[in-house]
């Protein structure tokens, strides 16, 4: 069962309120985690960037989807987001943020990374169902297998 946290967060309201400026909801952590740990059995893909909020002991494998930063900013703006967001989203996705996050969330061993440019969602899915059951191609998605940093630091200024 796919489960996404952003429709979860605003159906069972576990929201500290809304920021306007980037027009989303700013997420109650410990009470998204609290529901988390109820509803989860650990059977669910769970897609979610606020990897603070799921509880580690319901999580077996961690996926970090990753996008070329260019092709990033192209669907933000195609889903007209601000230019603030937009700016944020780059930035976190060059430096690894929600990587980092990850893998001190959950711990270095459960984390993996998949860079999904130009991929489509039917073949990021056979990627990661592979990988489940191929500990080589899973080796080859830890942590520090994409690296945006070198190729797009000027997009940061």
């Amino acid at each position: 069962m796919h489960l996404d946290l952003a429709e979860l967060v605003i159906k069972q309201r576990l929201y500290m309120g809304f920021d306007e400026e980037r027009k989303a909801y700013v997420v109650d952590t410990r009470r998204c985690m609290e529901y988390l740990e109820q509803v989860l059995t650990c059977r669910e893909v769970l897609d979610t960037h606020v990897v603070e909020a799921v509880p580690p002991s319901k999580v077996s494998h961690v996926f970090v989807l990753r996008l070329n930063p260019l092709q990033l900013r192209e669907r933000l703006r195609a889903r007209g987001y601000p230019e603030s967001k937009i700016q944020d989203n780059i930035e976190a996705e060059i430096l690894g943020v929600v990587l980092a996050d990850a893998v001190r969330h959950f711990g270095v061993e459960r984390v993996y990374e998949l860079n999904t440019t130009n991929l489509s969602i039917d073949e990021v899915v056979h990627i990661i169902l592979s990988s489940l059951s191929d500990s080589e191609l899973l080796k080859k998605m830890k942590p520090g297998a994409v690296d945006w940093l070198s190729d797009y630091y000027n997009l940061l200024s």
